[in-house]
C-alpha cells in the first residue's frame, strides 16, 4: 500500500545534473499527540457506518492535508471499510426465506421494488405515502418495512461499516508505518534500483537470482576486480513501463524483491540508488543506511545470512494448502501470497502468506534459516500481538520465539498445511483480537446491561476518576453514565427508574 501521488509529501533539490528526491519522514515526536487522537477516534468509530465518519475533522486537526491523508491511509491497515451483506442484517431463517425469493442482494431488493411500483403505481413512488406503499409490498415478504428500507441501500458506500482487523496500533507504530510507506511510494515508481551488497557473495547472488525469477524482474550483476571472490557485488533490478506509460506495476515487484532480499540477508546491503519517475519528472533517490534500516527486517543487524532464499518451499505449501482446502482440512482458511509487510518501530516482518477466513486475517512467515528466525525477535516483540503471526520454523530455532506474542509451529523438514491450519485459533478468539475497547464495552452492555466504574477504567485504560469524561458523548442513544454507579444500557436505566418510583410510591403510602 503506497500513497497516491496526490498524497505523497516530498521535497527535491538539484545536485549536479540530477534532481535528488527526499520523501517526507516523521523524525520527531511533534505529531504523536495528533496521531493518538486519530487512533482513538477510529477506535470509537469501529462498528459504525461511513456516513457517521467525520474525516474532515482529522484533516483539519493535522493542519497539513497531505500528511493527514497519509496518516489516514496508514490507519486503513488496521481499520477497513466492510460492506455488509444481507445475511448480516437479518437472522438465518429470514435470510433463507429471502434467498428462496431471490432477494438476497440489495440490487435484487431494488429490482423487486421497481417491478412492484411499475405494476401497481404506474412507475412512480411519491414521497408522500411511500411508507404505505412499501408496507403493502412487505405484506408478502418475510421482512417489515424498516428492514426493507435498510436492504434497499445496504450496498451504498455510506453504509459500509468500519471494521477493525488487528489490535490497536500505537502512535509510534503509525509513525513507523508512515515513514515506510513514504519510502515505498518513491520505490513503486522506480525504473531501476541499484544495490551494493557485501557478505557471502555466492549465496547473495543465488538469492537475487531466485527472487528475480519469482517476481519476473530483469537484473544485472557487476563484480569488482576480484569477481565473485571479492567481498562485495552491485546488482540492478530493471523495471519496465506498463501500457499506461508508468512504472508502478513493475515498481511493486521491485519493492517486494527488495524486502525479500533484506529478509534473507539483513546485513548485506551497504547502499543503493533508485531512478524514480513521478508526475513527469525523473528523480534520483539514495538508499542510505537510514532508509535501508526502515525497509529492512529490523534496524539492528542480526548476523550474516549464509543461506540463499528459495521459492520452492512457499510454492509447494501453497499447492498443498489449496488441495487441503478443497478437502475441508484447513477450517475454511485460504492463502494469498505476498501480503503487505508488517511495520513496527523495531523493524519489518515480511510474511510469505496472508491467511484469510471471511473478515479474519492472520500472517504466515516461513522462517527457513537461523538468521531469518532471529530477525523476527524484535519486530514480534514490538508488534505485541496486535496482528496474528504464525511462524513456521525448524524445531532447533523455535525456542528463540517461544516467549513472543505469536504462534510458533516447529517442524522438521517442511511444514504441512494441516499442521499450520490446526495451529490457528478459533473464530471467537480472532474476533476478540480485532475488537476495539469501545466494541468490547458495547458487547458487555448488550450481554449484561451494566458496566461498573472499575471495569470501565480497566477497559478504557484510564483512572477511575476519569471514567465519566472518557464515556461522555458515547452512544448517548443507547447508554447512560450514572456517576458512582457506572455505564448502564437504556433498559437498565429504565429498570432503575422503575425501582426508584416504586420505592417512592411505597414511602408515600
Amino acid at each position: 500500500m503506497s500513497f497516491s501521488t496526490a498524497d505523497f509529501k516530498k521535497t527535491s533539490r538539484k545536485v549536479g545534473d540530477k534532481r535528488v528526491l527526499y520523501p517526507h519522514q516523521l523524525r520527531d515526536d511533534r505529531y504523536l499527540a495528533a496521531i493518538s487522537y486519530a487512533v482513538d477516534y477510529y477506535e470509537r468509530m469501529a462498528g459504525r457506518p461511513r456516513k457517521e465518519m467525520q474525516a474532515d475533522t482529522l484533516l483539519e486537526f493535522f493542519g497539513d492535508p497531505k500528511l493527514a491523508r497519509g496518516i489516514v491511509a496508514c490507519l486503513s491497515r488496521t481499520y477497513l471499510w466492510h460492506q455488509p451483506d444481507v445475511s448480516e442484517v437479518v437472522d438465518a431463517e429470514t435470510y433463507a426465506a429471502l434467498r428462496t425469493l431471490g432477494l438476497d442482494r440489495p440490487a435484487a431488493v431494488r429490482q423487486h421494488l421497481y417491478r412492484y411500483v411499475n405494476a401497481q403505481h404506474n412507475g412512480f413512488l411519491p414521497s408522500v405515502g411511500r411508507s404505505t406503499v412499501i408496507e403493502s409490498l412487505c405484506a408478502d415478504l418475510p421482512i417489515d418495512r424498516q428492514t426493507f428500507e435498510t436492504l434497499l441501500t445496504l450496498d451504498a458506500a455510506e453504509n459500509a461499516i468500519l471494521t477493525k482487523v488487528a489490535g490497536t496500533p500505537s502512535s509510534r507504530d503509525i509513525v513507523a508505518l508512515y515513514n515506510y510507506h513514504s519510502i515505498e511510494t518513491a520505490l513503486r515508481a522506480t525504473s531501476a534500483l541499484r544495490l551494493t551488497l557485501n557478505g557471502p557473495i555466492w549465496t547473495i547472488v543465488r538469492t537475487v537470482h531466485n527472487i528475480s525469477k519469482r517476481y519476473n524482474l530483469r537484473y544485472t550483476i557487476e563484480h569488482g576486480a576480484g569477481g565473485l571472490f571479492a567481498g562485495s557485488v552491485t546488482i540492478e533490478w530493471i523495471g519496465k513501463r506498463d501500457v499506461l506509460g508508468g512504472y508502478s506495476r513493475y515498481g511493486r515487484r521491485v519493492v517486494r524483491a527488495l524486502l525479500r532480499l533484506l529478509a534473507a540477508h539483513p546485513d548485506a546491503p551497504v547502499e543503493g540508488e533508485a531512478t524514480v519517475h513521478l508526475a513527469g519528472s525523473v528523480y534520483s533517490y539514495t538508499l542510505n543506511q537510514a532508509v535501508l534500516s526502515i525497509l529492512g527486517v529490523q534496524a539492528q543487524r542480526v548476523g550474516r545470512g549464509d543461506e540463499a532464499w528459495e521459492a520452492q518451499g512457499a510454492a509447494k505449501l501453497l499447492n498443498a494448502w489449496n488441495k487441503a482446502y478443497l478437502r475441508g482440512e484447513t477450517g475454511g482458511w485460504r492463502l494469498r501470497r505476498d501480503p503487505e509487510p508488517l511495520i513496527t518501530e523495531a523493524g519489518v516482518i515480511v510474511p510469505d502468506f496472508l491467511v484469510m477466513r471471511g473478515q479474519q486475517r492472520a500472517y504466515l512467515v516461513l522462517a527457513d534459516s537461523r538468521v531469518t528466525t532471529e530477525a523476527l525477535i524484535k519486530p514480534l516483540r514490538a508488534l505485541n500481538g496486535r496482528s496474528l503471526i504464525v511462524v513456521a520454523t525448524e524445531a532447533e530455532w523455535a525456542k528463540q520465539l517461544s516467549a513472543l506474542p505469536s504462534i510458533v509451529v516447529p517442524h522438521v523438514g517442511e511444514p504441512s498445511a494441516r499442521m499450520l491450519a490446526r495451529s490457528l485459533p478459533s473464530p471467537t478468539a480472532l474476533a476478540e483480537l480485532g475488537e476495539s475497547k469501545w466494541q468490547r464495552l458495547e458487547r458487555l452492555l448488550e450481554t449484561e446491561g451494566f458496566v461498573d466504574d472499575g471495569r470501565l477504567a480497566e477497559i478504557l485504560l484510564c483512572p477511575v476518576a476519569d471514567v465519566g469524561s472518557a464515556v461522555r458523548g458515547w452512544r448517548t442513544d443507547r447508554a447512560s453514565y450514572l456517576p458512582g454507579i457506572g455505564l448502564c444500557s437504556s433498559e437498565t436505566v429504565q429498570d432503575i427508574r422503575s425501582l426508584l418510583q416504586s420505592g417512592i410510591t411505597r414511602q408515600a403510602a
